[in-house]
């Protein structure tokens, strides 16, 4: 039987409205708790307990301030003090505290309760856990930051290739803004020879694969062709099924010049290997013709010329080397005679590694033969060494004077060759070499094209 026995029918009626208004908010998937004017919880329905972890019997009777974080309570005073007057605040996001002392994040709609009379008695609230939507939408919000400040271009389409977001980087990488490409086709992107590669990326994507590093050429709103590396991935929606593709584009036009510079870098290195064994071979052979021993202190010493070559190549990143310095460091066991009995004077210029590798050779030759038999073998002798250039042509000479007296060699050994021959040849020049009684005199001309691959930095 419904209702209070013994009542009227309208009373009963209005009982039976009541419970089941009741049962109502008790089985509601959100808390629903009622309070009086003061705060006292005067209701608390099942699920209060199971969001905040207090049961109705624990609650009842209590202030509402409980369950309020302290930093909060006086946000939540001046809440209630609007809604006893008669305003109603839905959606209010909010934190409240569990059982456990753990903060959970709410949204909360207070209203006021009303009596018979009309007047206010109580104010009710609705609260709904937000914490997980609120992650979500943390979490798509980073996720958004990420993608807006990623320094990789990031771009979405659907199936038909047409762009549903583009990044800032996208556009710095191909120049064309959002608002020129959401809504476009991303073949737009895509040179007219390279069209194929669109069918076979959204047919990966379409059989749930994904697109990893591919290197590809893509074509800038200016018309420049870029290298880039390519990574798409399918995007499926709630139930599955893909929906579109993440493309994720990395401007590699630095990396690809830096690959092939190496790749020539190392084909060069090859080269000059073979080159420096050869002329090592060559040495060796000269050195020991017509059945000579080999004189090992003197072969170390023209190795340690090559190999100072080199270390000056190395210094300037494998593509020249300045003729001043070459020439110090060819001279490098009488560095405390520069300035002082050896002149060095000349323009800058920057040899190649061949013209070096002859030029080098020779200076060694003639500051060994100096300190032997010439100018360095006494106190007094001086050496001048100039070069110099009319744009078109390089000379170079070696003068020795002040040294014992020298006159014209009675054989050719390979020390005479490597400063006429070997420099001869090496540079197309001409090569002079005069034995006056003052000292030994050397000098070279040649092309300057032969020798260097760039212009002077001054003229003489």
């Amino acid at each position: 039987m419904h209702g209070t026995p013994g009542a009227s029918p309208d009373q009963r009626v209005a009982d039976d409205e009541a419970a089941y208004l009741a049962a109502i908010v008790d089985s509601s998937a959100d808390a629903v708790l009622g309070t009086d004017n003061d705060g006292v919880i005067r209701s608390w329905n099942r699920a209060c307990q199971r969001m905040l972890g207090h049961g109705a019997a624990e609650m009842i009777g209590t202030s509402v301030f409980d369950i309020i974080p302290p930093e909060l309570r006086e946000e939540a005073r001046a809440i209630r003090a609007r809604v006893s007057q008669g305003e109603s605040i839905e959606g209010l996001e909010t934190v409240r505290m569990t059982k456990q002392g753990r903060p959970i994040e709410v949204s909360i709609t207070f209203s006021p309760i009303r009596g018979k009379a009309g007047n206010i008695i109580g104010i009710s609230g609705i609260v709904r856990d937000v914490s997980e939507s609120k992650k979500a939408e943390r979490s798509a919000a980073m996720l958004a930051a990420i993608v807006s400040s990623s320094s990789d271009g990031v771009v979405s389409k659907t199936l038909d290739g047409t762009v549903t977001s583009w990044n800032r980087s996208a556009e710095r990488i191909f120049g064309f803004s959002d608002s020129e490409m959401i809504g476009a086709s991303i073949r737009r992107i895509i040179p007219p020879e390279r069209q194929a590669e669109e069918d076979r990326i959204l047919a990966t994507i379409i059989s749930g694969a994904i697109v990893d590093n591919f290197e590809t050429v893509r074509i800038r709103k200016d018309g420049a062709l870029i290298d880039v590396s390519v990574t798409v991935s399918p995007v499926r929606n709630a139930a599955g099924r893909i929906i579109g593709a993440s493309k994720i584009v990395r401007d590699i036009t630095d990396k690809r010049q830096t690959r092939e510079q190496l790749r020539t870098l190392l084909a060069e290195v090859n080269h000059r290997s073979k080159n420096l064994l050869s002329l090592v071979q060559a040495i060796a052979r000269q050195m020991t013709r017509h059945g000579r021993p080999l004189d090992l202190g003197r072969f170390l010493e023209r190795l340690q010329a090559i190999a100072n070559n080199q270390d000056l190549l190395i210094q300037n990143d494998w593509r020249f080397i300045p003729l001043g310095g070459l020439v110090r460091s060819q001279l490098g066991a009488f560095g405390d005679l520069i300035g002082n009995r050896i002149a060095i004077d000349g323009p800058p210029i920057e040899l190649t590694p061949e013209a070096a590798q002859s030029i080098g050779m020779a200076v060694h030759e003639l500051a060994t033969n100096a300190a032997k038999y010439g100018a360095l073998s006494n106190d007094d002798g001086q050496i001048a060494i100039r070069w110099s250039t009319d744009g078109t042509a390089f000379d170079m000479s070696w003068t020795e004077n002040g040294g014992p007296q020298v006159a014209p060699p009675t054989h050719t050994g390979f020390g005479s060759r490597v400063i006429s021959d070997m420099v001869r040849s090496g540079l197309d020049g001409t090569v002079e070499v005069l034995f006056p009684v003052s000292g030994l005199r050397w000098h070279l001309t040649c092309s300057l094209q032969r020798l260097s691959r760039s212009r002077l930095n001054a003229h003489r």
